[in-house]
């Protein structure tokens, strides 16, 4: 064929890529093949000329530079989330599961002690309004219980009082 020419010739000074770089897209079905380290060069122009505008118009495959700007999106989003970690801003998943199931099994067991500690107490009173009074008293004694954190490290704890 007329249009035949080395690849290595035209690769880097006319389509701005290496000769790998073609191969690879020939492969990937986006240029004509290299046929004994030649190609066609007017169906490698066009096929180069389609591809090119494909990805300007965002319909091509992702270039290096849309990898590089998500990695980096990526590392700067993994960047936040240690900076928060530091802060103490974010809680481990299990660190949060374990302090949950430790303050539903402490309002368990308050609330299940609830009738036998009021038992003796009710039972001496005569008013209705009274003992209203006894077990709704108890009952926000065990949620201000339930309220202060648990297992809280002292050093925390000294932040939450200096800034109070």
């Amino acid at each position: 064929m007329a249009n035949e020419i080395e690849l290595e010739r035209v690769a880097k000074p006319v389509f701005g890529i290496t000769s790998r770089r073609y191969r690879q897209m020939a492969t990937d079905e986006i240029a004509p093949a290299v046929i004994n380290g030649k190609i066609d060069f007017i169906a490698a122009s066009k096929a180069l000329i389609a591809y090119y505008r494909k990805l300007s118009e965002g319909q091509g495959s992702l270039n290096l530079t849309d990898v590089r700007t998500r990695k980096e999106a990526a590392r700067a989003e993994r960047e936040e989330i240690l900076v928060k970690k530091l802060k103490e801003e974010l809680v481990p998943k299990n660190a949060s599961i374990g302090w949950l199931v430790a303050l539903g099994s402490a309002a368990k067991q308050a609330f299940q002690g609830l009738p036998k500690r009021l038992a003796s107490t009710v039972l001496l009173c005569d008013d209705e309004k009274e003992i209203e009074v006894i077990i709704r008293n108890e009952i926000y004694k065990i949620i201000r219980e339930l309220e202060k954190p648990l297992n809280v490290s002292k050093s925390i704890r000294r932040k939450k009082k200096g800034a109070k």
